[in-house]
């Protein structure tokens, strides 16, 4: 090979090396197959997501899912804590901006993804799709339906590469939550307790069986004792104490504020009206435990999980036989990473 032959040769080369990366791949910076995937919400929206997920935007009632999942992750609150409630969770999160729903404030955070945890219908589909317009980020919808719940954790273990949290959550419904279910059917017809759900600075307003808000009565083998219309989702039909009477609850449950004890309890043991109910002379009205988060609604979020095994542990100790005090304790763990001593699950367990 004579000389400029060799020289062209060798010119071609330094082109080819000056042109192609290192490795011999032939996609440039963020253009790799792995730097974005397809995936297909639980509304059943295909979207482009980043094959890494590392800052996520959650609304309200997700915060508490995703502070599950990973608090690192989250970038903004929805909630506004009290101090009670502040004691269980990481400081880091608590000092994260408040926003919740804002397109503008949104983008601002540069979130990666926008995590919506609602019941799935064609208002918040529509309310999704609007909001991925406006920031420019993708909006993955998560059903808020009880049943879902496996499904969901299962999804975004593998969305956010989180499986090994995902696994701890689902082995908690698995040991604590559909055993109950399972075993509520076994319960006789004539063993069924009536249950009133007492909300409302008076204990006069409830929710009725179908209610998101009352869903773990009948989950646990209990009959809800209101029979009143159901309204918003946020509830709270207004009753009568006439009406009250009628039913003649066998039990009544008395709500929780976000974090704070109402002061509902109170006014129902010391009124002289409320003490003709059966229910309440013979002492059959318990307050429901409320910290971080009410256990039985409000929000009407993944701290159900916990509430129906203190619920089925509350009304019906000797059919279920659950130790509630080390469910407490592993919820705790798995869904706050937290660890409770015997002071903090009394105060949580017996308010």
């Amino acid at each position: 090979m004579n000389v400029n032959c060799r020289q062209l040769l060798m010119a071609g080369f330094l082109l080819l090396a000056v042109f192609l990366p290192s490795g011999g791949c032939a996609y440039g910076k963020g253009t790799e197959p792995s730097a974005e995937r397809t995936v297909t919400d639980m509304a059943g929206r295909t979207m482009t997501l980043p094959a890494k997920i590392s800052r996520v935007y959650v609304n309200r009632p997700g915060s508490i899912l995703m502070y599950a999942i990973d608090p690192s992750m989250i970038v903004n609150r929805s909630f506004r804590y009290t101090r009670e409630a502040q004691h269980f969770f990481r400081k880091e999160y608590l000092a994260l901006p408040y926003v919740e729903n804002s397109p503008e404030e949104i983008l601002k955070l540069d979130a990666d993804l926008i995590l919506t945890f609602y019941d799935i219908n064609k208002q918040s589909i529509d309310q999704s799709e609007r909001l991925a317009a406006k920031t420019g980020i993708p909006v993955y919808m998560a059903s808020l339906k009880f049943e879902d719940y496996p499904d969901v954790f299962r999804r975004l273990g593998a969305l956010l590469g989180r499986e090994g949290q995902t696994d701890k959550m689902l082995g908690f419904i698995e040991r604590h939550v559909e055993p109950v279910i399972a075993k509520s059917g076994s319960i006789p017809p004539e063993r069924r307790l009536s249950v009133y759900y007492a909300e409302g600075e008076r204990g006069l307003h409830t929710d009725p069986s179908g209610s998101i808000h009352t869903r773990l009565i009948e989950l646990v083998g209990a009959k809800n004792a209101a029979r009143v219309d159901k309204v918003s989702r946020k509830g709270m039909s207004a009753v009568s104490f006439e009406q009250l009477l009628l039913w003649n609850p066998d039990r009544i449950i008395v709500w929780a504020g976000l974090g704070t004890k109402t002061g509902t309890l109170s006014y129902i043991k010391s009124d002289p009206l409320w003490a003709k109910l059966p229910a309440v002379s013979r002492g059959d009205i318990d307050q429901i435990p409320y910290l971080p988060f009410g256990w039985f609604d409000r929000p009407a979020s993944i701290n159900r999980l916990l509430g129906v095994p203190w619920l089925a542990n509350h009304l019906y100790p000797e059919h279920y036989g659950i130790d509630i005090d080390a469910v407490v304790r592993e919820y705790f763990r798995v869904f706050y990473h937290y660890e409770l001593n015997q002071e903090e699950l009394s105060l949580v367990l017996r308010p």
